[in-house]
């Protein structure tokens, strides 16, 4: 597909048909979302996936799914055929940064930015985007406190889940592009030489 479409076709979905996902094109996804950068090629980010039904259903449990259908929403986690916790490792930087082709660099005590966090949100948009490439649906959670989540998928101390990611077939209902919320104008967002000159729209 191309990327514009991919980009325009991105969106959250939170409803799937139960139809299972080929796990050829889990590993495709995954392929992507390694290749993403890294600060240093540090290499910090790494992938939980959950197929099982019953693990699918304890991660749903943590994350609140009773709430979200207390609200009068369908059933999203469980019914989502594939989870995907995307991780980073901060450790994994310092070990790069100690070796001795970075010595000139001041590495992470230098930074004015984490950049485990910002890697880790890299390899997630392209562990979104490429999910939109195969023709499936993905969403995005928040899970609140990781420690039960950490311990259900024994994570090292050092590991910390970004997040979950549902994969799947969209559902018939769901609300699809056409449901789209606009974007800000564009001279809100992009400014030209100097905060608040903004690009026309």
């Amino acid at each position: 597909m191309e990327f514009s479409r991919v980009v325009a076709r991105r969106r959250m979905v939170r409803r799937y048909r139960p139809d299972p996902v080929d796990p050829a094109a889990v590993d495709r996804i995954l392929d992507v979302a390694r290749a993403g950068p890294s600060a240093g090629f540090s290499q910090g980010q790494s992938f939980v996936v959950v197929t099982d039904a019953g693990d699918r259903a304890a991660i749903a449990r943590l994350c609140g799914e009773a709430q979200w259908v207390a609200r009068g929403f369908e059933p999203w986690l469980s019914r989502a055929p594939v989870h995907v916790v995307p991780c980073v490792r901060e450790a994994d930087y310092h070990a790069r940064y100690a070796r001795p082709d970075k010595a000139r660099s001041p590495g992470p005590a230098g930074w004015h930015v984490p950049w485990w966090w910002i890697d880790g949100g890299a390899a997630m948009m392209l562990l979104l985007l490429a999910t939109v490439d195969e023709g499936l649906g993905a969403g995005l959670l928040d899970v609140g406190d990781p420690g039960p989540l950490r311990r259900l998928l024994a994570l090292p101390a050092d590991v910390a889940p970004l997040g979950l990611v549902t994969i799947g077939h969209p559902a018939a209902g769901d609300p699809g592009p056409a449901r789209r919320r606009p974007r800000r104008p564009r001279g809100e967002v992009v400014h030209l030489g100097r905060w608040g000159a903004g690009a026309p729209a």
